[in-house]
């Protein structure tokens, strides 16, 4: 067991290490058996990088530089350019980039002196940057080779017609409108794959976007470089036979023959742009009807809602229409993003709004239906209003929806992992003495109110700084998200019986002391794992509550109605005896249920994760994260294993000493590494 722990701790260690070694390795190869004097050979330089590691092309894309080569010692030689390979687009989120992935090589023609005898060398300095979804890094390495002027030299084999400049160059024309590139397809060549532009006339983005429309290919000129109105365009694309060709696109003045609409996606709505105001002011000034889907991946409610899009009804509609879709993405902090919020009267997400000029805002329902949307875009397109003024609510009805809310938000995917833990809880307590199961309730629900006053102090002491916050704010900060990503996960693995902490902190109450304390502590929880979801009402009373113009004793109120309602039911089934008696006695079926209540739990910690990885935008931590999860989950499988009571004392303290200090390690490591 010490030796388990060791080892494990000794690789953890060394995971900061490795991110920053040499991840390509770097060297010149001869391609000619044969080198003659005054004749023509060819040499590469050879890069071979580590699994999802990549370099780049000649053009990078988005970002990224190309390889080069300083050279020191040619013997006589004349070495030309870098003769590339064809490239392959990765998408990082959002950022696109030409690159080589695996084993490359950048052939060189050399010119051979007709004097030339003996053996000639070639010395130089190569400098690249390589890249992984963490980041990049810039090397460069001293390489050298030596061949010998006649037959017999070793000859690395390579793919010719991996190399368009080796193979005849093809020719079409193009024309654009200053909008979008339109270039004809080669007669006789099927050559549909990606075009990648030599240079950058036209946007990475654009390159994976093109479309092919009829017997051309279209390509947006949205965020092009250069203004294309004539001259030569080369591209370089696939051709039939797995290899890669460059074309010469002549581009003419003459606008191009409008080509056939390509038919509407039946699948998903339109391509979603990044939201901004400027983005959003442009969409309307054009006439356009603009959706904007302010949306986070801690949003566990907005994460269901999009399920909405892929409705063949709603996609539909929203492309026939024309509708610009944008996505205001708060995964991170945006205090323009929160600006725009307050525009609506929300300090939170879900929201999703319907927009036209000279029309008031179409505000959705937090919980989306398909219905709901094409109701609110047949209202928008017929120049209606779809949604009164919030502001007309009373100050009573305000109050109902954030009680309604509350009840509603224990049947939010977020809340659903707790449920089952007060269920085992109320099983247990089936029978007990009345008074007991009162008290229980009581402190589930103070845990509930006391969180969520808690929250709204902390959201007022924030707002009342300058900061941008709302509900769910919490899950903005990487360390919150983590604790309770690795929370989930002790949980879970308590539950499927790896190891015993009691279910207290599910609601369970283990006795007197104690148990008090893990019940109210469960109500805590409950609200805390709330935090990403919204319920339906809840979205606007939050707003109305947070508003500028709301005291603090009414924003207070506020929280303590939505905590009232979420703890609502369990308080009914602690306090009328005839309700718990509904539920069945306890007995073998709870152990049962109890292992079942785990995967739960486990699934939210991999929400939690993937919400991480978006928070975090650096895969190596993202990566010693997920390590870290199993370290810990080995520190409580030790404690389960050896921290039993049948074990000896020293056996006990031995595994609690063991899976703490493995615990602890492991935890402290994330947090003093976390970006």
């Amino acid at each position: 067991m010490r030796l388990l722990a060791l080892g494990l701790f000794s690789l953890f260690a060394l995971l900061g290490d490795l991110s920053a070694a040499v991840r390509t390795k770097v060297d010149l190869v001869n391609l000619t058996p044969d080198i003659r004097p005054g004749e023509k050979a060819l040499i590469a330089m050879r890069f071979r990088c580590d699994p999802h590691f990549h370099i780049y092309w000649q053009n990078p894309g988005d970002a990224g530089q190309a390889p080069t080569v300083e050279w020191q010692e040619l013997s006589g030689t004349k070495v030309g350019a870098f003769i590339w390979p064809g490239p392959k687009l990765i998408d990082q989120s959002g950022v696109m980039n030409f690159v080589y992935e695996d084993e490359t090589l950048l052939l060189m023609e050399v010119a051979v002196p007709s004097d030339a005898k003996g053996t000639l060398t070639f010395k130089g300095k190569a400098e690249w940057l390589e890249c992984d979804d963490s980041g990049c890094w810039p090397h460069d390495k001293q390489v050298e080779m030596t061949v010998k002027v006649g037959a017999g030299n070793v000859a690395y084999k390579y793919d010719a017609k991996l190399y368009p400049a080796l193979r005849p160059r093809l020719s079409t024309t193009a024309s654009s409108d200053g909008k979008s590139l339109t270039v004809v397809l080669p007669a006789g060549d099927k050559l549909t794959k990606t075009w990648f532009p030599a240079r950058g006339f036209v946007s990475p983005t654009a390159t994976a976007k093109q479309k092919l429309v009829g017997d051309t290919i279209v390509i947006e000129l949205a965020d092009a470089t250069e203004k294309l109105d004539a001259g030569d365009l080369v591209f370089t694309t696939r051709s039939a036979d797995g290899g890669f060709v460059d074309i010469k696109a002549v581009l003419g003045t003459a606008p191009a023959k409008q080509a056939p609409t390509p038919s509407a996606p039946t699948k998903a709505a339109g391509d979603w742009q990044p939201w901004s105001p400027e983005v959003q002011a442009k969409a309307l000034a054009d006439g356009k009807i603009v959706y904007v889907d302010f949306t986070a991946r801690w949003c566990a409610t907005c994460q269901v809602n999009k399920r909405v899009y892929t409705q063949d009804d709603v996609a539909k509609a929203l492309t026939q229409a024309g509708v610009v879709m944008l996505k205001a993405d708060w995964t991170k902090k945006d205090s323009i993003i929160a600006n725009e919020l307050g525009k609506y009267g929300r300090t939170g997400i879900p929201l999703n709004v319907f927009l036209k000029t000279g029309q008031p805002p179409a505000i959705l329902s937090e919980a989306l239906t398909g219905t709901e949307v094409l109701s609110a875009l047949s209202a928008v397109a017929a120049g209606k209003p779809y949604q009164a003024e919030t502001t007309t609510h009373s100050f009573a009805i305000w109050m109902l929806l954030a009680f309604g809310g509350g009840i509603l938000l224990n049947l939010m995917p977020c809340v659903f992992p707790m449920i089952g833990l007060k269920v085992l809880g109320f099983a247990k307590e089936a029978g007990a003495a009345r008074g007991k199961v009162i008290l229980n309730g009581l402190l589930y629900s103070a845990g509930v109110i006391v969180s969520f006053l808690a929250l709204a102090l902390l959201i007022i002491g924030l707002k009342s700084g300058g900061s941008s916050v709302g509900w769910g704010f919490q899950m903005q900060s990487p360390g919150f998200v983590l604790g309770t990503c690795v929370l989930m996960i002790v949980l879970g693995l308590s539950l499927a019986g790896v190891f015993e902490i009691g279910v207290g902190l599910g609601g369970v109450s283990a006795g007197e002391g104690d148990g008090r304390v893990a019940t109210f502590l469960s109500g805590v929880l409950a609200t805390v794992v709330a935090t990403p979801c919204t319920a339906p009402g809840l979205g606007a009373a939050l707003g109305f509550a947070l508003d500028k113009e709301r005291s603090t004793g009414e924003t207070l109120l506020f929280f303590t109605v939505i905590g009232l309602g979420m703890a609502l039911p369990y308080l009914l089934l602690s306090m009328f005896p005839r309700l718990a008696a509904m539920l069945p006695r306890p007995g073998e079926w709870m152990e049962s249920l109890k292992q079942g209540m785990s995967f739960p739990l486990f699934a939210y910690a991999l929400y939690l994760l993937w919400v991480l990885n978006a928070l975090v935008e650096d895969a190596a931590w993202v990566r010693d994260a997920s390590l870290g999860l199993a370290l810990i989950a080995t520190a409580c499988w030790v404690l389960g294993r050896w921290g039993a009571l049948h074990r000896s004392d020293r056996e006990r303290l031995t595994a609690k000493l063991t899976s703490g200090a493995l615990f602890i390690g492991t935890l402290g490591y994330l947090y003093v590494t976390l970006p």
